[in-house]
């Protein structure tokens, strides 16, 4: 008997009303562009109260899903949700993770649950980044399925009808399009920490600036404990042994690296070309105009744009401001995890210079569609020599990183995929 061939009928589970992330948002638009009929329900109720978990059940068992999708842990807190006697335990599930695990406190703490969840309850986890599927399967005993992100095609037109760059101004530039933290958040924050816990997070921050090129910053931590004294070690291990304390402070050390990384970066392309900045966060205090540039220190021109309150309908237009874009990943993107950015700047047609990752050749080509440099110094040395070099050779990445997208890394072709890994229908 072969699969079915009709679309299957999807509930997307999410934490809270009135937030959608970028990441539902996008395998929504997979969904629908593929015919696939979806309904959305919630954990907690618009007062934010958690549902009981047995009403919870009834709801989605009385949509009668083929699947049922969820990001990251969402439903940890429900442990038995699955497993109540019904038909649910038999439905589908998939859970998403666009990034790492460990700042994820009730996973840390709860390997055995998803353990069972996958090997009994048909949950089944997808992960962007092989590093931490490898992780994945020592920390739970399970296997993670790789999964990538995409972009959403809707919000980038065809090139022959892009239009103006948000930013005109900033064409003989090379553009980072992304927030850093400010040095600012991280002293308002270490107030909550014990001594020993902000000394190990100064020392990290340290480490960081001089670290090899990629740098990965919880295990640079780990490295650093061994050398505070014993008393040191002592209270620092009491610390990270009581609830959600590791999860805590992996947030910590994971902000920190995108810190130094971010700016790394942007410090070795200032003393060869013009730099802008382009950064935006409704949530999230991130450096601005003045911080970055006593932080860089250009040599050839800085610019800074405050992106907050960019609508989605200009999102392709702020994409094509600049020479190129530039994407210093965040260094929890160890062996592939490619990032938003990448999968954005190729739906616009934009020529993106990035730091190489062992797997981001298999998505975009070397030299013809996105263009990589292994450190610093090649990074640089790369941006220099683009805005040296004939716009025609910007503009012709950018036309074939636009078709790669388009035959690859739509969410519409992404979703296909997700159906295909999990036996739903043949496509």
């Amino acid at each position: 008997m072969g699969r079915p061939s009709s679309p299957p009928r999807v509930v997307f589970l999410e934490s809270l009303h009135g937030i959608e992330s970028l990441f539902t948002a996008g395998l929504r638009a997979g969904a629908a562009a593929n015919g696939v009929p979806y309904e959305v329900r919630f954990l907690r109720g618009p007062d934010l109260r958690r549902k009981d978990e047995a009403a919870l059940r009834r709801e989605l068992e009385a949509i009668r899903p083929d699947l049922v999708c969820f990001l990251y842990d969402a439903p940890l807190g429900w442990e038995n949700l699955w497993s109540g006697g019904g038909p649910l335990r038999e439905i589908p599930k998939a859970s998403f993770w666009f990034d790492d695990f460990v700042r994820s406190p009730l996973t840390m703490e709860r390997p055995d649950l998803w353990r069972r969840w996958q090997e009994e309850e048909r949950v089944s986890v997808f992960m962007h980044d092989g590093f931490w599927r490898g992780k994945w399967a020592l920390h739970t005993g399970a296997a993670a399925r790789p999964v990538d992100l995409a972009a959403d095609a809707r919000l980038f037109p065809d090139l022959r009808d892009a239009g103006a760059p948000l930013y005109p101004e900033l064409d003989g530039h090379a553009v980072m399009l992304g927030t850093i933290p400010s040095a600012a958040s991280f002293q308002d924050e270490l107030a909550a920490f014990p001594p020993v816990v902000r000394k190990w997070f100064g020392v990290v921050e340290r480490a960081l600036e001089v670290a090899p090129w990629p740098f990965r910053p919880y295990e640079i931590a780990e490295e650093i404990i061994p050398h505070f004294t014993e008393k040191e070690r002592l209270v620092l291990e009491k610390w990270r042994t009581e609830p959600g304390k590791r999860s805590l402070a992996a947030h910590q050390l994971w902000r920190r690296g995108k810190r130094a990384a971010r700016l790394r970066g942007l410090r070795a392309l200032a003393q060869r070309v013009p730099v802008a900045v382009l950064s935006g966060h409704g949530r999230e205090p991130f450096a601005r105009g003045d911080e970055l540039r006593e932080a860089i220190a250009p040599a050839h021109g800085f610019e800074f744009r405050d992106t907050t309150k960019v609508p989605d309908a200009q999102w392709g237009a702020l994409f094509r401001s600049g020479a190129f874009q530039v994407q210093w990943v965040d260094p929890q993107s160890i062996e592939s995890g490619a990032p938003f950015r990448m999968f954005e700047a190729a739906a616009g047609g934009v020529p993106l210079l990035a730091d190489a990752r062992p797997g981001f050749p298999a998505l975009f080509a070397p030299d013809t569609e996105m263009l990589y440099a292994s450190d610093e110094a090649a990074l640089a040395e790369r941006a220099a020599a683009l805005l040296a070099g004939p716009r025609e050779d910007l503009r012709r990445i950018g036309e074939n990183a636009r078709a790669a997208f388009l035959a690859r890394h739509t969410w519409a072709e992404r979703w296909r995929q997700i159906e295909r890994a999990l036996g739903l229908r043949d496509l």
